[in-house]
């Protein structure tokens, strides 16, 4: 999985150099997450995989898209197929979903807590997150009760774990 978003990364960076370029970020991101959705389909993915070759897998695909595809959608559809890319295609629309929301300043939060929080201790809490980080923030709330009381805090690759679950681990190494 990792090695496919190495692969993923340059070929969605390139599709969101391009959408931004022609600030046709919303058409790239449907073009995407249609070829997204038909990678999801068992039948079609063997369809491609038993084509005679990747021209042929290529020309289905940009068929299934239909008018989705404009002539820089099917070229990239060829790109791919030549590079016989087609299993990456989930990973290629995640990252392109990354750099946009991270392009348009959005950012995706995760609150887990031992209790659910009021809806005024949520939106302090995305205020804060807000300003902090000068994007619009959408927080997520996940109650798990094997925290016992706290909480964890995910932002992007970032997680400050206030859990009494973390805490009592921590000192239960530094006791022995």
């Amino acid at each position: 999985m990792a090695e496919n978003v190495t692969i993923a990364r340059p070929y969605a960076e390139a599709v969101f150099s391009i959408a931004v370029e022609e600030k046709e970020l919303d058409k790239w991101q449907i073009l995407l997450q249609a070829m997204n959705e038909a990678c999801k389909n068992d039948f079609f993915v063997d369809h491609i995989k038993l084509s005679a070759n990747s021209e042929k897998a290529s020309e289905s695909f940009i068929s299934i898209l239909g008018d989705l595809a404009d002539d820089e959608g099917k070229n990239f559809i060829r790109v791919i197929g030549e590079n016989n890319r087609f299993e990456v295609i989930p990973e290629i629309y995640d990252e392109y979903v990354r750099l946009r929301k991270k392009y348009e300043k959005n950012l995706d939060a995760q609150l887990i807590s031992a209790r659910a929080f009021s809806d005024t201790e949520l939106k302090l809490i995305s205020d804060k997150l807000e300003k902090k980080y000068n994007c619009k923030v959408t927080l997520n709330q996940v109650v798990d009760s094997s925290l016992i009381g706290g909480a964890v805090l995910k932002v992007g690759d970032k997680i400050i774990d206030a859990s009494v679950r973390t805490s009592l681990n921590n000192l239960s190494s530094t006791l022995k």
